[in-house]
């Protein structure tokens, strides 16, 4: 994907404060904000949501026309969250989906603090065909767990403070008894310090292209640093040992690890396998093999039709003309013209299989552009073809010399 510059979107942040009750175990919902920031009123509205434990953005509307970037809306995101105690913690991907609208809630921990969100999009990301960004500070207060006061306690009543007795005559002792032994005290239960814990959820969808995520949660740690390596295994390797690639994130503190994208080499279905690998303060903690929640599947998509394949052949040509493929999901792309071959591509430009034609070098008539298209997903390949006629150019009027 090509990088570009986005400039700046107008911002308007709202604040709104909730707070909900809740059980001993549960965290409460309070300071809620809402924030719009968006270029125009026409295309690409986005709107985010802070909680106490999560952030929502939601994207509308968006246009329906146009081929765009193979069908699919494609706008970054990317999530700061600054809180009043503790590491800072920075969440970022890829929004992916068809349509006009699209929402999307990322989980963030739990705690006070300002959250930074802002997404943005370039115009071989959306299907709008526009580019934009935008981004505002969300605060969320309140969060902290409430605690139960203990129970008062009720004093016992005193005992009845028997009768004085009248002593006895004393006997004449026959036998020393010996002192009562003192009964052993159980030495104090120890405190026991709150244990490091690795959860992880591996991406469900692939992105354009075949791109897929792991996420991994430190919770309990001792300001913990290191590294999180996330490999990649395929499904039915139910030992886990032929790794396909594994990427690497450093860690600093408590908090959510979200893995580099990959891309495998061919759709199917794929799992992850998360570890830690501890520090002087923190043990090294790894995920299992077949962890159901570490499960993802690569679905290209499907093959590319006729009618739509083929961009940029108008009905007439006079000098020149660029025709071009969309690049998600295609391999390679081999363009003829009458039947005579004209370059074999592999790699996409600006996300696009393209190239240029000079027609007048081609006789005047009807003439016949065709591409083979080779997807991702060896099982699928297909044939597009368009026609265009090559007429003269229009006639300049001759020049007097005075």
């Amino acid at each position: 994907m090509t990088t570009k510059s986005f400039r700046p979107a107008a911002t308007h942040v709202g604040r709104r404060r909730a707070t909900a009750r809740r059980s001993r175990q549960a965290i409460a919902l309070a300071g809620v904000t809402l924030a719009v920031f968006a270029a125009s009123a026409s295309a690409c509205m986005v709107t985010a949501t802070a909680t106490c434990a999560s952030v929502t953005f939601h994207w509308a509307p968006f246009s329906s026309y146009g081929n765009g970037n193979g069908g699919l809306n494609t706008p970054e995101w990317v999530i700061v969250f600054k809180p009043t105690v503790g590491p800072v913690t920075t969440l970022h991907g890829i929004a992916s989906f068809p349509g006009s609208s699209f929402s999307l809630a990322v989980p963030i921990p739990s705690g006070n603090g300002v959250v930074t969100a802002s997404s943005s999009w370039s115009s071989a990301e959306t299907r709008d065909g526009g580019s934009d960004s935008g981004s505002t500070s969300l605060t969320i207060a309140d969060c902290a767990v409430p605690v139960t006061p203990p129970a008062a306690v009720t004093p016992a009543r005193p005992a009845t403070v028997p009768a004085p007795v009248t002593p006895a005559t004393p006997a004449t002792p026959t036998a020393v008894t010996a002192a009562a032994a003192p009964k052993p005290v159980a030495p104090p239960t120890p405190v026991v310090a709150a244990t490091l814990a690795l959860s992880t959820s591996g991406s469900s969808a692939a992105t354009p292209g075949g791109a897929i995520r792991d996420a991994a949660v430190l919770t309990g740690g001792s300001s913990p640093t290191g590294t999180i390596t996330y490999s990649l295994y395929s499904a039915s390797d139910s030992t886990c040992s032929g790794v396909l690639s594994a990427v690497t994130v450093v860690v600093s503190g408590d908090g959510t690890y979200v893995s580099p994208a990959v891309t495998p080499a061919s759709a199917g279905s794929y799992q992850w396998v998360a570890s830690y690998s501890g520090d002087e303060n923190n043990q090294s903690l790894s995920g299992s093999c077949n962890d159901p929640t570490e499960q993802s599947t690569v679905a290209y998509p499907a093959c590319v039709s006729s009618h739509s394949a083929l961009g940029g052949v108008p009905e007439t040509v006079r000098n020149s003309l660029s025709v071009w493929v969309p690049a998600p999901g295609v391999k390679s792309v081999t363009f003829y013209l009458d039947g005579r071959k004209l370059v074999t591509l592999a790699k996409p430009s600006h996300q696009r299989f393209s190239i240029a034609i000079d027609a007048r070098k081609l006789s005047f008539g009807v003439h016949r552009l065709k591409a083979k298209v080779t997807m991702l997903s060896s099982s699928c390949a297909r044939e597009a073809a368009a026609t265009f006629i090559h007429v003269k150019p229009d006639s300049l009027p001759p020049t007097f010399a005075g």
